[in-house]
């Protein structure tokens, strides 16, 4: 047996000391915690699949990088969803980096191995590449998880806001509240759409009341919501536009032809329904 494998059967014998030296001090209540006390078996399974994952450096296994793709892709979500900061997760690898870099030290120090100054220095630089791909490699995956639960949090808020509220068998109301982007025109108009259609409307009241600004982005979806509406069997009213978006509208050419609208959602809902 080389010198190689050595050192992965080292490694690998050591596994659950270095996961316990780690899980002490990231679910302890030191400065280093980041972790929860209750998931400490979870974590401990991490790391025992990066330490398998990146000891395969020593044993040559050309899969080395595929194998921590993997465990970076799944490890990630788990670690944003407990609400831990890229600050912490670099702080993280540098504890798992150094206890791990001290545990290949010791047994390439220990007399009987025999390890020349060019082999330490050759596995020092091995070893610290390889947790430079890994870290790189995990902050990849870590922002994409991040931004996928924030993107999926963001729609549901908009969703939240943007409700459709029954009033009366076939009439609803669609209250418009703060200012209205390209993103979240695009799910107005496919949720308004979609709820009107769920609940069987024949009439929708589209309040404007609590907007702020009405430009041509806003106008455009709100027209292409009023004619998706009109083609599902349901008038929409407008009612909310205040003196001010009116005189905006006007000054960017907006027009409301064909489109009915009042000054107040009660003076629309007296009058159509």
């Amino acid at each position: 047996m080389g010198k190689r494998e050595d050192i992965y059967d080292y490694i690998i014998g050591r596994k659950q000391e270095l996961a316990d030296e780690w899980l002490e001090r990231s679910t302890g209540s030191g400065e280093e915690s980041v972790f929860r006390s209750d998931e400490k078996r979870k974590l401990n399974i991490q790391h025992d699949q990066l330490v398998e994952s990146v000891s395969r450096i020593f044993i040559e296994d050309n899969d080395f990088k595929l194998h921590i793709d993997e465990w970076s892709e799944s490890v990630a979500v788990h670690w944003v969803k407990s609400g831990v900061t890229m600050h912490e997760t670099i702080a993280q690898f540098r504890l798992i980096r150094t206890d791990y870099w001290n545990a290949v030290k010791n047994y390439i120090l220990s007399d009987r191995q025999g390890f020349t100054i060019e082999e330490a220095f050759y596995w020092s630089n091995v070893v610290n590449d390889a947790f430079d791909f890994i870290m790189e490699n995990f902050a990849r995956h870590f922002e994409e998880a991040h931004r996928k639960i924030l993107s999926s949090q963001q729609q549901m808020i908009t969703e939240l806001s943007s409700p459709v509220i029954p009033v009366k068998r076939g009439i609803g109301i669609l209250p418009l509240v703060g200012d209205i982007d390209t993103y979240r025109a695009r799910i107005i108009l496919e949720t308004g759409l979609e709820q009107a259609a769920k609940q069987k409307l024949d009439m929708l009241f589209i309040d404007l009341s609590a907007v702020p600004i009405v430009d041509t982005m806003v106008a455009h979806q709100l027209f292409q919501l009023i004619d998706a509406l009109r083609l599902i069997g349901v008038e929409a009213i407008l009612s909310g536009i205040r003196p001010e978006i009116a005189q905006t509208a006007v000054q960017l050419g907006i027009e409301f032809r064909g489109i009915k609208t009042q000054a107040t959602l009660m003076n629309a809902l007296e009058l159509y329904s």
